[in-house]
């Protein structure tokens, strides 16, 4: 009976200290934690229309290593992009798409790309290059959305201000902004 014990206490005890048993596609570290699961099931789980629904006349906000970008993406796949400490309105494009993930299994992405710059302000690309991330870590990111144009960055070219927006919500940038 002792040695029935010792291998149910060693069986309880080794998945700790044998590793993770989950290798996310979105990590590709096999660290396991909730939220890259949690990421690759809303990959896994949106359908292109949904995305597109996500998106489309979508004030959105993402939280970054550099800051928030703020981004109003159009029906017509246009995205106005506001980034941190920048004085201008960036243009690009957006669409969703199926990409293969880390294991070559088919996932939704948001693609963006921004021609005018010469590298891409968020993924490691040259900006005219469609940077396709898997939903299911944008949404991760995203810290506020509104429908429609509330901030008005389709009609800019100028950044409303440049600084102090780091941690702000849409409704606060709103009361900032005079249109």
């Amino acid at each position: 009976m002792p040695a029935l014990r010792s291998l149910l206490a060693l069986l309880l005890v080794a998945p700790p200290l044998g590793g993770c048993w989950y290798a996310s596609s979105v990590s590709g570290s096999g660290d396991g934690r909730p939220a890259m699961r949690q990421m690759d099931q809303a990959s896994a789980a949106t359908t292109l229309d949904q995305a597109r629904a996500l998106v489309s006349n979508q004030t959105w906000i993402t939280r970054q290593a550099s800051g928030r970008n703020v981004h109003y993406s159009t029906v017509d796949g246009r995205d106005f992009l506001w980034l941190p400490g920048d004085a201008r309105i960036v243009a690009g494009e957006w669409r969703v798409g199926t990409e293969t993930d880390g294991q070559g299994r088919p996932v939704t992405a948001l693609c963006l790309r921004y021609p005018g710059l010469a590298r891409h302000p968020i993924g490691a690309l040259a900006g005219d290059q469609w940077y396709c991330p898997p939903i299911g870590m944008t949404l991760h990111d995203v810290t506020d959305r509104k429908t429609g144009d509330v901030l008005g960055l389709a009609g800019r070219t100028q950044a409303p201000f440049a600084r102090g927006y780091e941690i702000a919500t849409i409704s606060q940038l709103q009361a900032r902004i005079t249109r």
